[in-house]
């Protein structure tokens, strides 16, 4: 995976460089036994380069994590606009929990739980990712039921924090939970709330 390019890259570039091999590296080695010398490898680079730009492993993951919801924030905003509000749920849903037992996005976010990190400016930036998507969901919710923007907010929070909850059984690949469960399982207590007789 080596740049072919003999121009030094800029130090962004290269860092996004870096995340880039991180991500194929977790997915062909796995959690349990990434190395940063795996993300070296694959990004073509020596293990103290990498270690240059990130000073540790735990900062390379909370890094491609960032980098992962970044990428999934615009994709979301750009799948969702054309959508209906009963389609846009049913995709947001979808668009937020694990796709299965080794998402590698969510499995990003399990280490980061795990180990988390202790910059303020960090934790600010997930903290946002959260905030965005129950925002998205909020605004969902108020073009089906027209919540008012307290109701709605509280509706995408609370929303957020149930599928947070089913993601961790379908990682934990506990029978009969898998994504499908987990979609069904969230809009199910969705669409029952914003029914006209709730």
């Amino acid at each position: 995976m080596a740049r072919e390019s003999k121009i030094p890259l800029a130090r962004p570039d290269m860092r996004a460089h870096v995340l880039k091999a991180a991500l194929l590296a977790i997915e062909e080695v796995g959690f349990d036994r990434l190395r940063v010398k795996d993300i070296a490898d694959r990004a073509g680079m020596s293990t103290g380069h990498v270690l240059y730009y990130f000073g540790s492993r735990d900062r390379i993951l909370v890094s491609t994590l960032l980098m992962s919801e970044a990428d999934l924030d615009e994709r979301r905003r750009a799948e969702l606009a054309g959508l209906d509000a009963a389609a846009a749920l049913d995709r947001l849903v979808e668009l937020y929990l694990p796709k299965g037992r080794h998402d590698v996005r969510w499995r990003l976010w399990a280490q980061v739980i795990a180990r988390p990190p202790d910059d303020e400016e960090t934790l600010l930036r997930l903290d946002g990712y959260f905030r965005a998507w129950a925002a998205e969901l909020a605004g969902v919710a108020h073009r089906l039921r027209g919540l008012d923007q307290a109701l709605a907010d509280d509706f995408g929070a609370r929303h957020c924090r149930l599928m947070d909850g089913l993601s961790s059984d379908v990682l934990l690949g506990i029978p009969g939970r898998d994504a499908a469960w987990a979609k069904e399982t969230a809009l199910a207590a969705m669409r029952r709330e914003l029914s006209p007789g709730a």
